[in-house]
């Protein structure tokens, strides 16, 4: 099986060990344009999407290769307001001030201070590319059948959500959709 994008698809190792699955990855890390070339494995998510196909997953793959700089601008912004609302529920930079204001700080209070310095420099929306670390890209159509589109699924590690990590949804591999925590849903 190959894309006409991406390339040799090769059975993904991890469904595949615990079900008959169809799902499909890569050969290999993919160069990236959005994520300025770094290489990303992609995955096509078969399974429960009968019909997701070669041909549909490269049409929004092809868009997604094209992304121009005013979308990357606009996730940027939306993941800057992922931070904003993050901050704001747990309040990180408030434990900023608060530690930086105790002057006999404890060892774990220290740790925890150097260890969130970097938060209070996350000041406007062309600074998130920093604090985000694309980990893999899963191409699908909705389970659901509430959409016939093609879904770019971009899931990263993010600085500020250890836990949850960003996930980027694109409709076609060119629309955003949503910038949240990795919850799994396309909407």
């Amino acid at each position: 099986m190959k894309s006409s994008i991406i390339g040799e698809l090769i059975p993904d190792p991890y469904t595949a060990a615990w079900r008959n699955s169809k799902n499909v990855q890569s050969k290999q890390a993919i160069a990236t344009p959005l994520f300025d070339n770094q290489a990303i494995k992609y995955y096509l998510d078969f399974d429960g999407n009968e019909a997701l196909t070669i041909e549909s997953a490269d049409a929004a793959l092809a868009n997604f290769f094209g992304i121009e700089a005013v979308l990357k601008e606009v996730i940027a912004i939306k993941a800057f307001e992922n931070w904003v609302d993050f901050n704001q529920a747990v309040g990180l930079l408030d434990g900023i001030e608060v530690f930086r204001a105790n002057e006999n700080r404890p060892a774990w209070m220290e740790y925890s201070l150097k260890n969130a310095l970097w938060l209070a420099k996350l000041l406007e929306p062309s600074q998130v590319w920093e604090y985000i670390t694309p980990t893999e890209i899963i191409i699908s159509k909705d389970r659901w059948n509430r959409s016939e589109e093609t879904f770019v699924q971009i899931l990263c590690d993010c600085a500020w959500e250890e836990e949850h990590g960003l996930q980027i949804i694109l409709k076609n591999g060119e629309e955003l959709l949503r910038v949240s925590n990795q919850d799994g849903a396309l909407f």
